[in-house]
């Protein structure tokens, strides 16, 4: 979730287009929180209630999940009232909001990254995986508060902008913080998941990989559509990166470029509040599917 440094955005006069796109994106923003926080609660209740035993490692996923799916709608409001009016709180309670979002997004994409880890383990290495597992979860934590460090480092409110945005000191300092966020919320994870998912099916047959229909279908409705949504995310950090490099050069297509990254910024943005909302209904999909299937499959 990249602000815009664009001045344009924080003159007086603002297009009507700019404002209709901002009020469209909390509304939608708006929607997510509504359905998805009493989605995600839903998901956590039924999960320990009907968990009579001992909790497995993937259902400890999915809480792991649902909990951080509940902590990033949960700063939904304050960035609604941002979007619509302007940050009037101290900068401290701006890399507080920054660190929920960023620690929250972080968590997610790190938990559907250990699902594919975790399938690898499970059928190769399960005694790893009982010795590791709770080990994961709370390196799973750890790593995603070393991943938010960056992006409360380069948060802040400057005076006469009321707005709790990115601010780095050079372009080249921009440019470094956008690829380290691509390559850290996308490259990277998406690599570990083709990896780990490549080597199981060179390893093993369908059979013992694919062994429960229900969490089957779950992992990977869940994986595509959290890379689904957030791709266009690093889309705009690409164009972003674009734009500075183009500015010299390039002015007049700097601009125009800039121009269009913003409208597709509150798309992207969307985007990702969309996937928290969406876990609890493809869980509820998933139950849905695997009672209607006959007992003996």
């Amino acid at each position: 979730m990249n602000s815009s440094s664009n001045s344009s955005l924080n003159s007086t006069w603002i297009p009507d287009g700019v404002v209709s796109g901002r009020l469209i994106s909390s509304i939608i923003m708006g929607l997510c929180c509504v359905l998805g926080l009493p989605g995600n609660i839903g998901v956590l209740v039924v999960i320990l209630r009907r968990s009579s035993r001992r909790l497995n490692f993937t259902l400890c996923l999915m809480l792991n999940l649902a909990s951080s799916d509940i902590l990033c709608l949960a700063t939904v409001p304050v960035w609604i009232y941002h979007i619509l009016h302007a940050w009037i709180l101290c900068c401290a309670a701006c890399k507080l909001a920054t660190f929920l979002l960023y620690l929250s997004l972080c968590c997610n994409m790190l938990t559907v990254t250990l699902f594919g880890v975790h399938r690898y383990l499970q059928v190769l290495y399960p005694q790893m995986l009982n010795r590791l597992g709770p080990c994961l979860l709370l390196a799973l934590w750890g790593l995603a508060c070393a991943l938010t460090a960056l992006a409360v480092a380069t948060r802040d409110v400057v005076d006469g902008e009321l707005k709790c945005q990115r601010h780095t000191g050079s372009d080249a300092e921009r440019v470094a913080v956008l690829v380290l966020e691509t390559l850290l919320g996308f490259v990277i994870p998406f690599s570990v998941l083709v990896t780990s998912y490549c080597r199981l099916h060179r390893r093993v047959n369908q059979t013992a990989l694919f062994s429960s229909a229900k969490m089957t279908w779950l992992v990977t409705s869940v994986v595509v559509t959290f890379f689904t949504l957030w791709i266009p995310v690093h889309i705009v950090n690409m164009v972003d990166i674009t734009c500075i490099v183009q500015q010299t050069s390039l002015p007049e297509s700097s601009v125009a470029l800039r121009c269009h990254r913003n409208t597709a910024a509150r798309v992207a943005r969307c985007f990702l509040f969309f996937n928290c909302c969406l876990d609890p209904f493809l869980y509820a999909f998933a139950s849905r599917r695997i009672r209607e299937q006959p007992k003996s499959s």
